[in-house]
């Protein structure tokens, strides 16, 4: 019989991948998850649509039933939006994956801050606020310039830099037209922004992908560059950090995508996550370590992987670069198809049709697309990928009925996608 696991949110790629492990599959997903899913996604799989999403708990009684006639090695997820439903059966099933403990840590930014300080792991000054009072406190204390972001959520949305005591109204007054009641201060992390992609063996922590990262418009990251420029002693610093944190949250088993800044006193985590890294991350530590980080994450929980021994050496280099747009309704796309035909470009996307509405860039989905290419170094693939960017031109024009630059209009969609993202109840309600 073949391994069974249980598949939170999967989306195609993630099912092909269990086709080619010969795995069991069952999968879960909320209806709105399943309704985006192409018709022959799922083929032999079993599927069960979970009503609420606000509530996986009515899910566990039938998957246990199930595990009960026949047992799960492993549930697991790629998606930030399953890691809550994930833990939660991990820990009702007494399998082997990420708890929810261990999940309540990485999703819950202050908790997050609290632990890791009281263990002096990557301690970095912060407090939850909900005042204009609170923060000009937090800046008189700590200094300026600080951060002020959402609790929860990903995809860098809702952050916001506060460069000094004036302009702390202004912030406070953009925080409360998102309906951001809380909100949390952080010293602001001065330097360079990278991320590590591990895999974890029974507690043993193995960074494989290390990679620079490009920002954009405001905190949105706009590209990333595998491997990551770093001395030996500086990779090495960023590595134990990463460790002593994941050790700190009790993530024992299973991917990790961790982002930290290169201070001038040393690494700093920003946030983790129990998944790897988006962006294409994957498709390009593939292409740079032949590690696909999703299919390793799936094999190890199922019992199919040896744990590796040590970090893979890279053969070459990786970037991926987003395309940045003037908002408004898309009426051409100029030079895209030049660009895709380059020899080294490996996944070429684009967002958006002509006849649509790109939005200004609030956060990561509000991007135009993206090019990934590859090249000798890290360095040259970087180099391509914003040429070939540089190339990709979108026109758009202000929209007779004002859906291109209505200010308020998308002040209201930013808030309703940041209460969306925040309306996802704490994991210590739902145990």
């Amino acid at each position: 019989m073949n391994t069974r696991v249980c598949l939170v949110s999967p989306k195609p790629p993630m099912l092909q991948r269990a086709r080619r492990l010969k795995l069991d599959v069952v999968c879960v997903y909320t209806p709105e998850e399943f309704r985006k899913l192409p018709a022959d996604a799922v083929q032999d799989e079993i599927c069960l649509v979970l009503r609420h999403q606000s509530d996986p708990r009515e899910l566990l009684d039938s998957i246990r039933a199930l595990h009960d006639r026949t047992p799960f090695s492993a549930v697991v997820t790629v998606q930030e939006e399953g890691v809550i439903t994930t833990a939660l059966l991990n820990d009702a099933l007494g399998l082997d994956g990420v708890s929810a403990e261990t999940v309540a840590l990485l999703t819950d930014k202050w908790r997050m801050r609290r632990h890791t300080a009281e263990r002096g792991v990557s301690a970095v000054q912060a407090a939850v606020a909900s005042s204009l009072e609170d923060i000009r406190e937090f800046g008189a204390a700590q200094g300026y310039p600080l951060i002020a972001k959402p609790l929860g959520g990903s995809a860098s949305i809702g952050i916001h830099k506060i460069d000094s005591a004036e302009a702390a109204e202004s912030a406070y007054a953009t925080l409360s037209e998102l309906d951001l009641r809380q909100f949390l201060l952080e010293e602001y992390l001065e330097g360079p922004e990278i991320s590590v992609d591990a895999l974890s063996f029974d507690g043993r922590h193995v960074p494989i992908a290390i990679a620079d990262k490009i920002t954009g418009t405001g905190f949105v990251e706009f590209g990333h560059a595998i491997p990551a420029q770093l001395a030996p002693s500086l990779e090495e610093d960023v590595c134990r950090t990463v460790s002593d944190f994941l050790d700190a949250v009790g993530l024992r088993n299973g991917l990790s995508h961790t982002e930290l800044k290169l201070t001038p006193a040393g690494p700093r985590v920003v946030e983790s996550h129990n998944r790897r890294g988006g962006d294409r991350i994957n498709t390009m530590t593939d292409a740079v370590y032949g590690i696909d980080l999703e299919e390793a994450g799936l094999a190890w929980a199922a019992g199919q992987l040896q744990p590796l021994t040590e970090r893979p050496a890279p053969t070459g280099g990786a970037a991926v670069v987003f395309f940045e747009a003037e908002p408004g309704r898309l009426v051409a796309i100029e030079g895209a198809e030049e660009a895709r035909a380059h020899a080294g470009v490996v996944e070429f996307h684009l967002n958006f049709e002509v006849g649509q509405i790109i939005p200004r860039v609030r956060w990561s989905l509000d991007r135009a697309g993206y090019v990934v290419v590859t090249a000798e170094t890290a360095q040259a693939a970087r180099e391509l990928a914003q040429s070939l960017a540089s190339q990709v031109r979108f026109v758009t024009e202000t929209d007779p009925a004002g859906e291109g630059d209505d200010d308020a209009q998308d002040l209201r969609r930013y808030r309703d996608l940041v209460a969306e993202l925040n309306q996802v109840p704490h994991v210590d309600a739902l145990t």
